[in-house]
């Protein structure tokens, strides 16, 4: 049995200081809302608990369930090359993280690593404590969930051996779901499951592992595929994401949900694939045709520069001049409340833009660095430095005041530039739509238009909205 190590008090400070820290700027800031259903589901605190989860947005996960479990340390487990720097991996073990040894990155001979690892693990989860894993392993790119090795059951029954079967383990399966994987101001949703017992296994266990373990994996598998919006339909995965962002708004709000509310926007999702795959199990060339509208339809938003709400929200004059105008009105108090906030948000993307070249998983890392070098270095470096020298060279009164507006003043600008972006859409759609009625200059875009209504037209017959329909 490893030794636990006892925490020091200055490391104990240190990481309650950064993790309320953290937990402001991810619920407050980063994100615009974050919901977590069925709280009610989580044991007691001090109930030996092991939490397992989809993994689709790679440290954006890890972090969500982090700040979602108030009155709980979650123990996470990460890629294993992130310790290899030894200030580095007494850093991240200070903050509760456990390295996880792969073999598509680690190589099969460092395996064997896990064994200290889980038996450390289990020792947390014994002592009452509460360890995350990500059963996936590798953080998906679509919303989808993978396969599961039970390496986690394997390290729970570990566990309970050195118990003597007398400690009673808790699975509580959980998924992540975002409105948006990598844009700021988003929202997030956690969703927790029914938590699942070893207890009634214990004694199968003793003469039937592999069957024990097949089975809770299987139940927590089910668990979570049911709670998130699960498009097993790869080779149509693209087209059927965007009818879901763009035709499921109708859908959702058809059903008596609001598109705007994420809880009900998944339901409705959820609802609108079972549905397609309906259609598509009886009448696959309807499908077919619909999957191939909708590639072009999200090809030519794309070609043209506009959102699908542009083709919905129509254009008055009155309105866009108001709005243009208070743009401009408020111009010189945007061009304030971006120093030094623009530094922030742009400080991230030397990062980003390699790991969005990188494509597939790699490009799920891009929300996670984009928190974390903002909120662990741009954010206090920034106003750190703007501080200073305000406050050397101005006033130190003022210079305080200032730094605790500066992330109010942030979330004006970002507003600020969302609706700037919204309105030169709005424009370009209008202009745009007026040139395609004339033919000597194009009609793609009448083109478009007319797409977007033959396919949401056939999606409304064939779909019962029926599926799901809000309580």
């Amino acid at each position: 049995m490893l030794k636990k190590k006892k925490r020091s008090l200055l490391g104990e400070a240190f990481f309650r200081i950064m993790r309320n820290y953290l937990r402001v700027l991810h619920n407050n800031v980063y994100y615009k809302h974050i919901y977590v259903l069925g709280r009610e589901n989580i044991p007691e605190k001090g109930t030996p608990l092991i939490i397992a989860s989809n993994h689709q947005n790679a440290l954006n996960d890890a972090l969500g369930v982090e700040f979602a479990f108030r009155d709980r340390i979650v123990s996470i487990f990460t890629r294993a090359d992130a310790f290899n720097r030894p200030f580095l991996g007494k850093l991240l073990r200070s903050i509760y993280l456990l390295p996880a040894f792969r073999i598509d990155f680690d190589g099969m001979d460092a395996l064997k690593n896990n064994y200290d690892i889980f038996a450390e693990a289990g020792e947390r989860i014994l002592s009452g404590g509460t360890v995350l894993i990500f059963p996936e392993a590798l953080n998906q790119d679509k919303r989808w969930l993978g396969e599961f090795s039970m390496g986690y059951l394997r390290m729970a029954f570990d566990a309970v051996k050195k118990s003597e079967f007398k400690t009673d383990i808790v699975i509580l399966p959980i998924c992540n779901h975002y409105s948006n994987y990598f844009k700021f101001r988003e929202d997030m949703m956690i969703v927790c499951g029914k938590p699942i017992s070893l207890m009634p296994y214990y004694e199968l266990f003793q003469t039937k592992p592999r069957t024990v373990q097949r089975t809770v994996n299987n139940l927590v598998r089910e668990q979570i595929s049911s709670m998130m919006l699960n498009i097993t339909d790869l080779d149509n995965y693209e087209s059927i994401d965007h009818i879901r962002e763009t035709y499921g708004k109708r859908y959702c709000k058809l059903c008596g949900g609001d598109p705007t509310y994420l809880p009900d926007k998944l339901e409705s999702d959820k609802a609108l694939f079972k549905e397609l795959e309906d259609v598509k199990a009886q009448q696959p060339e309807v499908i077919e045709e619909i999957y191939s509208e909708a590639a072009t339809l999200k090809k030519n938003c794309g070609r043209f520069r506009i959102a699908d709400d542009n083709f919905d929200i129509p254009f008055r004059k009155g309105s866009f001049i108001f709005r243009l105008l208070s743009l401009i009105c408020l111009f010189p108090l945007f061009v304030a409340a971006s120093i030094p906030n623009i530094l922030i948000f742009l400080s991230p993307q030397p990062l980003t833009k390699k790991f969005k070249a990188g494509n597939g998983h790699m490009t799920m890392f891009v929300g996670g660095i984009r928190f974390a070098v903002g909120a662990l270095i741009a954010f206090p470096l920034c106003y750190s430095i703007f501080f200073l020298l305000e406050g050397y060279f101005w006033n130190w009164l003022y210079a305080t005041i200032h730094v605790i507006l500066l992330p109010f003043l942030g979330l004006f600008a970002w507003n600020y530039r969302q609706t700037f972006i919204g309105l030169k859409r709005e424009w370009r759609y209008r202009i745009k739509s007026k040139r395609s009625q004339n033919k000597r200059r194009g009609k793609g875009l009448a083109e478009t238009i007319e797409l977007r209504k033959r396919l949401f037209d056939k999606l409304d017959n064939i779909l019962t909205k029926n599926t799901w329909k809000k309580e």
